[in-house]
């Protein structure tokens, strides 16, 4: 079953400052994790999302209990478990404003027949706020020009294909004073996802806004519960 990802989330990245305790040598640890997770898992050839309104997808996956590292700052790597008690395991690849994020969990070999339990994979697409490239096709001119001309004045949950640049949920006069000066080349999500995703910029903390790409790709062999 194709489950698609809709919302929003915050990536934060820095570095932990840690002493040893024994040679009592300073370092720098690098560190990432999901803020303030804000989306659901949904059906989206049902009529609504099921089960109404959709699966929390910050609970189904344990986003924020995730503990995030890097070696490149382009790509982050969590490891824990999800919402069951199982392993998980994720890589956030980015580059510019746009951001992949695929993995799965890992059901243990001796729970291979149990039905108490749900195998998934995922594989989203992201992009970082501010941005005023709505359509993601590569290119900011009039075509998401107009997209926030027809969404001018949407003040709940908007998202950025209705041409909210900032994040903030609501389409505004802002969103059109970023589009104005953001107006050129970007980087098209087709591009991205077939670029084999060389090394870019990692976001700083900010808000990421999945994208409809987004979808968790739940074993066919139905589970019981998920939660």
């Amino acid at each position: 079953m194709d489950l698609s990802v809709a919302g929003k989330f915050g990536l934060v990245t820095g570095y932990d400052y840690e002493v040893s305790p024994t040679a009592h040598i300073p370092t720098l640890v690098p560190h990432a994790e999901f803020v303030d997770v804000r989306a659901i898992l949904f059906n989206p050839l049902s009529a609504a999302p099921i089960p109404v309104p959709g699966w929390d997808l910050g609970k189904t996956l344990n986003l924020s209990g995730l503990k995030g590292t890097f070696n490149d700052p382009s790509l982050l790597h969590f490891t824990g478990v999800d919402g069951q008690g199982i392993l998980i395991k994720l890589d956030a690849m980015s580059r510019g404003p746009l951001l992949h994020i695929t993995g799965m969990n890992y059901l243990p070999p001796t729970c291979a027949s149990c039905t108490q339990y749900v195998g998934y994979k995922i594989d989203a697409l992201a992009v970082t706020h501010p941005y005023a490239d709505f359509n993601l096709d590569g290119v900011i001119d009039s075509s998401d020009l107009a997209i926030w001309k027809a969404n001018m004045g949407l003040t709940v949950d908007a998202v950025l294909a209705q041409g909210d640049a900032t994040g903030d949920g609501v389409v505004d006069s802002s969103d059109y004073v970023l589009w104005r000066h953001s107006v050129g080349p970007a980087i098209s999500l087709s591009d991205f996802a077939n670029s084999g995703l060389e090394s870019g910029s990692v976001p700083e903390p900010a808000t990421v806004g999945l994208t409809l790409a987004g979808t968790l790709l739940v074993a066919l062999r139905r589970r019981s519960r998920i939660r």
